[in-house]
């Protein structure tokens, strides 16, 4: 009879040493993983940081790459290009923020020391995380646009900017600035402008700015021309101001021997004109100033909740934005004229209403009017073609400009809504 304690014993060794592979293994993958997971973590905060400083760099107009891989390297991510890399995109290489330079991108490499994990796995073990920070503000389309359409013809299919009516020395004319065509109509379209075949066309004197690629060449109505296409990467902007809430009153306006103090307020109240004190008027149904009538004031916003602007006759306006001198409240607040310095008009996000801004009258408007879903229109037949006049800027849907008189708009950063930079972490 044969022994089998010999194999038996062979048997139990062999085992043995599976389960000692076993638990070598997973003392390797509880130990070398926790490790991987502890530098994975520290790996994404440096890249946040990271991205975080290079938005800064870009608000305050400074080095973006240094800047970044500075801050990696301060927390342990030296770009040694062995252990660990870094790489910064200006604007981001891939991703949903591709070729948008709002946005930066920062990605780590970086090997991970390992105790056990080489017993079992041959292979390197590596982190890559990324970050993408947002830097909005510096480079807003907003900023230096004397008007800034919102509206994208090529979806809607109304024309972006247009010459109505009858007359001469109509036009819409920008100046100190330029125009921004939030459009991306192609080379086979011309919806965003039409600039009809008299008085001045569509004209600026800082350049036309489109997010579309059609040039507008050869049309003697448009100027300049062709036109600066295919900005803002071809992508068109959001509302600029989402961030900002809508304007709100608490009291009712009162009005005595023609001045008003700010407040809620019917339009029609206003509508034999007169004279308005600093603060905010919210204002519900249609403002119709005619004949003579005259509406002034300085510091004041007209937020326009359900209505519209409308002139006729002699009627005209004159009013500007609050400053940083005359505004009332504390920035920030809803009531506050503080909160909306730059905004002589406001009209609610979520009213269409058209916003005139003139009749036969000399106007003026100091400050933004910001209409984003409403079409601003220079109405009435005035006999100059400076007669209507707006100060500051004009962010809206559309612009009409009807009639023999021209629609200026004349660019003063200083007289328009400051965007503050904008620096948030988006992934």
């Amino acid at each position: 009879m044969h022994s089998t304690s010999g194999y038996e014993r062979g048997q139990a060794i062999v085992l043995i040493m599976a389960v000692m592979v076993a638990l070598l293994g997973f003392t390797a993958l509880a130990i070398d993983g926790g490790r991987v997971y502890a530098d994975r973590r520290d790996a994404q905060n440096a890249a946040d940081n990271a991205a975080l400083a290079a938005a800064l760099a870009v608000i305050n107009e400074g080095d973006e790459v240094a800047d970044a891989l500075a801050l990696a390297a301060v927390n342990g991510f030296n770009n040694d290009g062995t252990t660990n890399t870094v790489t910064v995109n200006y604007p981001p290489a891939d991703g949903p923020y591709a070729g948008d330079d709002e946005y930066i991108q920062v990605k780590i490499w970086a090997l991970t020391d390992t105790s056990l994990i080489q017993f079992v796995w041959s292979g390197q073990l590596a982190n890559q995380v990324e970050a993408v920070a947002r830097a909005y503000g510096r480079n807003s389309p907003v900023t230096g646009n004397a008007i800034v359409t919102l509206s994208n013809c090529a979806e809607d299919g109304d024309n972006t900017i247009e010459i109505t009516g009858g007359g001469n020395s109509g036009g819409v004319q920008a100046f100190g600035g330029g125009i921004w065509l939030n459009t991306t109509e192609t080379s086979g379209s011309s919806c965003a402008l039409d600039p009809g075949n008299n008085g001045y066309g569509i004209t600026s004197d800082t350049g036309i700015n489109s997010t579309g690629n059609y040039t507008y060449s050869g049309n003697g109505m448009v100027s300049p021309n062709p036109i600066n296409t295919g900005q803002n990467n071809g992508k068109p902007i959001d509302d600029p101001l989402s961030f900002l809430e809508e304007p709100q009153c608490t009291s009712s306006s009162t009005e005595s021997g023609g001045v008003f103090t700010p407040g809620n307020v019917n339009g029609s109240d206003l509508g034999n004109g007169g004279t308005l004190d600093p603060g905010i008027y919210c204002i519900s149904g249609d403002l119709a100033l005619s004949g003579n009538s005259g509406l002034s004031g300085d510091g004041v916003v007209l937020y326009f909740i359900d209505g519209g602007l409308r002139f006729t006759g002699n009627a005209g306006m004159t009013i500007s934005a609050p400053t940083a001198d005359n505004c009332l409240g504390t920035d920030g607040d809803r009531t506050a004229s503080c909160t909306y310095k730059g905004i002589a008009i406001f009209v609610s996000r979520s009213n269409s209403s058209s916003i005139e801004v003139r009749g036969n009258g000399g106007d003026a408007i100091f400050g933004l009017i910001y209409a984003i879903n409403s079409t601003v229109q220079a109405r009435g037949g005035g006999s100059s073609s400076d007669e209507t006049s707006v100060v500051g800027q004009v962010i809206s849907k559309r612009v009409e400009g009807n009639g023999s008189g021209s629609f200026k708009v004349t660019y003063d950063e200083d007289r328009t809504f400051e965007v503050p930079p904008i620096i948030e972490l988006m992934q």
